[in-house]
């Protein structure tokens, strides 16, 4: 489940209009985000909240072994004003990461948030978008994280991350630090992004090119089916003599695949039918130096329900790799509520009095059949929505995760199921059995996280 400042951070890019899809670095978020999530770690809890539409605030307190908890502020120059923020009213499928469904690639529009031109990009308020993010990872030795983020223009936007960790307490070493610098270029066409981190004097560059229409041109925004992208990545450190690179491809439905009413999908099939049944991504994506090759396919097979399935290869040691997962929602509804009129049993001497004596006893209404109510709360609704994501590898690693409400708590339980080994000199394996002559463990860890927001 994603933490409470990271959901401010994707509303930032949703106000700003920034579009995340279209870059190299998130070439294969939709098979990640079903195959690769994380289960907690022992029991955590978060209580965050958005003080005001400027500034948010988060305090998290955990325990894995020893008590720590992290402390986080944010300040964006970009209002939230109707965002929601507390915890019984944030739809839990912006914080739970499931099927990605890819967006059709657009031009970042001139006037966007006040953008006066592409060279000025100034806000209504007269300031560019920006937002500041801090950290402050406790006990000591203290991690400081933080983010600066900032739109120059409809087009790019500036990233500069610090992560700084202070020594032992009595050390007199100077506190270990790292910036890294990214600026991206996105046209909607085609992006770039080119980063700095001080770590080994690390260059990188990584770039994105989206087949078909130019999003720019006349005519070139109107509604496609699929969507073609292809990018690579490269690095380099004078330091280290370090050299990195990769190269990508991926091929997605877009929404207009699947939507029955799309204009351009029943001119191409001449009915209202859909050219895929299901939205679906394909990624390739090849490490040439290390000879690692990595193939995905992603499926939602209803709004409820997804499959993701991941090989890989490498063709210098002939190891391999294989995961599969899927993820389930579940929508429970509110119960109905109805109006009955009960019968108390004394009709009969009613209706006899009434024969008697017509306008000194009104006829009862009769007993109508139950009137059922609909519920007319949507944070009801969205209080009982949940989620569960299984994964499991060729080595039948398993992980179940488990997200969703309890009361006005965001939830999210989890386990690791798995064969390892352990050795003759542990006296106590992780599944809680004495240890011995060796054997094998199924057990690998449990954690619950809690959240709560206002």
């Amino acid at each position: 489940m994603l933490d409470f400042m990271d959901y401010i951070q994707l509303a930032f890019a949703e106000a700003t209009q920034w579009n995340r899809d279209n870059t190299y670095s998130s070439l294969t978020a939709t098979a990640q985000s079903l195959l690769d999530f994380s289960t907690p770690e022992r029991m955590r809890v978060h209580i965050s909240s958005l003080s005001t539409p400027h500034f948010a605030t988060s305090y998290t307190l955990g325990t894995v072994g020893l008590i720590e908890g992290s402390v986080s502020y944010l300040y964006s120059n970009v209002p939230f004003d109707n965002l929601p923020s507390k915890s019984a009213l944030i739809p839990l499928r912006k914080l739970a990461p499931g099927y990605r469904q890819v967006q059709s690639p657009i031009a970042p529009p001139v006037e966007c948030w006040g953008w006066d031109s592409i060279l000025d990009g100034q806000s209504a308020t007269g300031q560019k978008a920006t937002l500041l993010h801090a950290t402050l990872h406790l006990p000591p030795p203290t991690t400081l994280n933080a983010l600066f983020l900032r739109r120059l223009s409809p087009t790019m936007q500036l990233s500069l991350a610090v992560s700084s960790t202070r020594g032992p307490p009595l050390s007199k070493s100077a506190p270990q630090a790292t910036l890294l610098t990214q600026l991206s270029h996105n046209t909607g066409k085609y992006s770039n992004e080119y980063l700095f981190s001080t770590d080994n004097s690390l260059f990188g560059w990584r770039g994105l090119w989206n087949f078909g229409p130019d999003p720019r041109s006349p005519g070139g925004s109107a509604p496609r089916l699929s969507l073609l992208s292809a990018g690579a990545e490269a690095y380099y450190s004078p330091v280290s003599s370090l050299i990195g690179m990769s190269t990508g491809l991926r091929f997605s439905t877009l929404p207009a695949a699947t939507d029955p009413t799309s204009s351009t999908t029943s001119s191409t099939n001449n009915a209202s039918t859909p050219i895929s049944t299901f939205p679906y991504t394909l990624t390739l994506t090849l490490t040439p130096l290390t000879g690692s090759l990595s193939t995905s396919y992603s499926l939602r097979a209803s709004p409820n329900l997804s499959f993701s399935s991941r090989f890989g290869f490498n063709v210098y040691s002939w190891e391999s790799e294989m995961v599969a997962g899927c993820e389930v929602w579940r929508q429970s509804r509110n119960p109905i509520r109805t109006t009955v009129v009960e019968d108390d049993g004394l009709e009969w001497a009613r209706r006899k009095m009434r024969e008697d004596s017509p306008s000194a006893f009104p006829a009862r209404p009769p007993t109508s059949p139950p009137k059922h109510e609909p519920a007319t709360c949507p944070e009801a609704d969205a209080a009982s929505e949940s989620v569960l994501k299984i994964r499991v590898d060729q080595s039948w690693n398993v992980r179940l995760l488990w997200e969703g409400r309890v009361k006005e708590l965001l939830v999210s339980a989890g386990v690791g199921l798995g064969p390892s080994s352990f050795s003759s000199s542990s006296s106590w394996s992780s599944a809680g059995g004495q240890g011995g002559g060796g054997g094998t463990s199924y057990w690998r860890g449990v954690g619950v996280s809690v959240s709560y927001s206002s």
